[in-house]
């Protein structure tokens, strides 16, 4: 049976999943990783101070990537695999990809902890940076392509808020709530219709969000201030 995006399934309302969410944090790894890069390449920007803030922002990404990848690997793809058995050379494809991603997180994470302690220079983590970024761009493109594409057809509205809540949301504290979002929305182009797929209220769009999307300009708010990594901006589909 196919999935239409909306209609009525076996007598039942049927709205398709939505992954806008999927979309936002994975070009906010995208936006971060190139901003790195531009910090770490050149060194006028590069203080002492912001190295410092860099590094810890380095190992809280990693930290969120592994996470993220252990909630769809205990949560969503079991789900996917019982309700379309078919998918599992996908599936098998997406874990295969997290194991190889593991090495240069970790790696990645270590450079990071010496950029704080200021006995790892910034062309060290750049090169670990890199390493990651090959394979990790790579395999959200896959994810997006194909294993998003499972989603859409075989979860629907309320499977997938409950999928993130269970794997990604109970547990977090307000504040590590109110970080994530933060980091999330930084320099997200959020035209009508992405705001309308994400459900959006005006008030809560232009007293909120708007000011959280354009962060990375904050002096003493945002490692990225005042430099051309602040440029960069999230290019949500």
């Amino acid at each position: 049976m196919t999935n239409p995006e909306v209609g009525v399934v076996d007598g039942l309302p049927w709205l398709a999943a939505d992954t806008l969410t999927m979309s936002v944090f994975h070009n906010a790894l995208r936006r971060d990783l190139e901003r790195s890069e531009i910090l770490l390449g050149s060194p006028e920007n590069l203080s002492p101070r912001r190295s410092r803030r860099l590094g810890r922002h380095l190992q809280w990404m990693m930290h969120t990537l592994r996470w993220h990848h252990e909630g769809e690997d205990h949560h969503l793809w079991p789900l996917l695999l019982e309700r379309e058995p078919g998918s599992s050379a996908v599936l098998d494809a997406m874990q295969a990809e997290h194991h190889a991603i593991d090495g240069p997180v970790l790696a990645l994470e270590a450079h990071a902890r010496g950029l704080v302690a200021g006995r790892t220079e910034p062309r060290d983590v750049m090169d670990a940076v890199k390493t990651l970024a090959k394979p990790l761009m790579e395999h959200l493109a896959h994810e997006e392509d194909e294993a998003m594409e499972i989603v859409s057809r075989v979860l629907n509205h309320r499977d997938w808020n409950d999928f993130e809540q269970r794997a990604w949301i109970d547990g977090y504290t307000v504040w590590e709530s109110v970080r994530f979002v933060a980091w999330m929305v930084d320099g997200v182009e959020w035209n009508r219709p992405i705001r309308r797929r994400a459900g959006l209220p005006a008030p809560i769009y232009w007293a909120v969000v708007k000011p959280l999307a354009l962060i990375a300009h904050v002096p003493g708010l945002s490692i990225w201030a005042g430099t051309p990594a602040a440029r960069v901006r999230s290019r949500v589909a």
